[in-house]
């Protein structure tokens, strides 16, 4: 009863993307879960990165940058070199995924300075 009540409401289409899902909803669910896990994963990676990151700065720059104001961080950080490669490898894995983003981007130091640009940085520095 429940079944016809919503093959009657979703039309042709819709019945045949159902019947579609209930043939193989097995593989379909598996690729989601997949995706899912990947996603948590990357969501990981992308942090352990910026916390090794913010972990490295403060080791180069720590008393410089201690009680400093957002500006004079700035500076500083604009100057300094940033190990963006070194916080890179501190996972193996090859995706990185920005809180707030269900989209997995490839690990490299272009993309993870686009997510972690240094006005962040400066808000990381003071926060943790």
């Amino acid at each position: 009863m429940v079944d016809a009540t919503i093959r009657s409401m979703i039309g042709s289409w819709g019945n045949i993307v159902l019947d579609y899902y209930i043939a193989n909803s097995l593989w379909i669910n598996a690729i989601f879960f997949l995706y899912a896990l990947l996603v948590i994963l990357s969501r990981r990676n992308f942090d352990s990165s910026t916390r090794s990151l913010i972990t490295g700065l403060r080791k180069q720059h720590g008393e410089q940058i201690s009680k400093k104001s957002p500006g004079s961080i700035l500076n500083i950080l604009k100057k300094a070199v940033i190990p963006w490669n070194e916080s890179l490898s501190s996972s193996p894995f090859p995706f990185i995924t920005p809180p707030g983003s269900y989209r997995l981007y490839l690990k490299n130091k272009q993309t993870f300075q686009k997510f972690v640009p240094l006005e962040k940085l400066v808000d990381l520095l003071q926060r943790i």
